[in-house]
């Protein structure tokens, strides 16, 4: 039996796809969002990368940056309403 291999999010390391080697070859070069923090993924080699997308709304914070950040208030929100 062939051995899979599990792709995990570049990002947050949440397991997107669980395939067997040589499908991955065939799905080269397609990107797949993370469901787990919405990020894109390309799937490169045998892994995923960061996808390029010109969508502002994906890839704008990274897990990092996220939980690095001390204020959780959302940018350009003021109490009262924005």
């Amino acid at each position: 039996m062939e051995d899979s291999k599990l792709l995990k999010c570049y990002n947050c390391n949440s397991v997107i796809l669980s395939l067997r080697r040589r499908e991955i070859s065939k799905l080269e070069g397609l990107n797949f969002q993370c469901e787990c923090c919405g990020h894109e993924n390309r799937l490169s080699g045998s892994g995923f990368v960061e996808a390029k997308s010109g969508d502002p709304y994906l890839n704008t914070l990274s897990v990092h940056e996220i939980t690095a950040q001390n204020d959780w208030t959302i940018p350009g929100y003021k109490a009262g309403g924005f």
